[in-house]
């Protein structure tokens, strides 16, 4: 599962680099967006959460609260923010 992950993120950051780099796509590569690639990486990420047993709801929960704990002052806080 981690081969079939790392493999998914290197596909992602070639897409990244045709887009936004210095490497264009050459004419005989196939098309590809980084929509797609987003797609599979995320569907690679299920399905090993999934094997191990962890509920990604969950840890994402936790990371949020993590990462805005430790970032609390990081920003500026816009004024009137809707919440």
């Amino acid at each position: 599962m981690m081969a079939r992950f790392t493999e998914e993120m290197g596909e992602l950051a070639r897409e990244i680099n045709h887009y936004y780099g210095e490497k264009p796509k050459k004419s005989t590569e196939i098309e590809k967006s980084i929509e797609d690639e987003l797609g599979d990486v995320y569907f690679v990420l299920v399905t090993l959460a999934n094997s191990l047993g962890i509920e990604l709801d969950e840890a994402f929960d936790r990371s949020m609260s993590k990462i805005e704990h430790r970032d609390q002052n990081r920003w500026t806080k816009k004024e009137n923010q809707h919440e």
